[in-house]
């Protein structure tokens, strides 16, 4: 988060690719701006390049912490108490595998180190579970005579 909220105005106007090094990991990190192109133009539009991208009403740089407590104030107001500055990316990785199925590019998109973290990350590794156990069944059911109440 912190690496996203470093970057400035001059790093996304007119450029349709921003690399950065991931300040956790020191992992070189490429991000594809082209589909959000209009937008970041609109957003960016009349401000000066040496101000920080993501800005409080004070054009001041946002805080991870201040990030942080809007999904907070975010899942307060929803009566959610599972959504957090991870939430976002958990999500993009989750619906991003379910569409093309290719782990192996997610695992690079998110600078992971096996196939396996990625899937544990994104609940892959619990849906598969709970998939299986719904269709799983030993054939006891044989067994069970449903035709007399109990």
């Amino acid at each position: 988060m912190s690496d996203i909220l470093n970057l400035k105005i001059s790093q996304v106007r007119r450029h349709n690719v921003v690399r950065l090094t991931e300040k956790k990991t020191q992992k070189r990190r490429v991000i594809l701006l082209t589909n959000l192109r209009l937008r970041i133009d609109n957003y960016i539009e009349g401000l000066p390049d040496d101000e920080y991208l993501f800005t409080n009403r004070r054009h001041q740089q946002l805080s991870v912490n201040a990030v942080y407590k809007f999904f907070q104030t975010i899942a307060r107001k929803m009566h959610r108490n599972d959504i957090g500055t991870h939430t976002l990316r958990k999500t993009f990785g989750y619906h991003y595998y379910q569409r093309t199925h290719d782990i192996g590019t997610l695992m690079m998109i998110f600078n992971h180190s096996s196939e396996a973290i990625t899937k544990r990350y994104i609940g892959l590794n619990q849906d598969i579970i709970l998939q299986q156990m719904a269709t799983f069944s030993l054939g006891l059911d044989i067994l069970v005579d449903t035709s007399q109440p109990h």
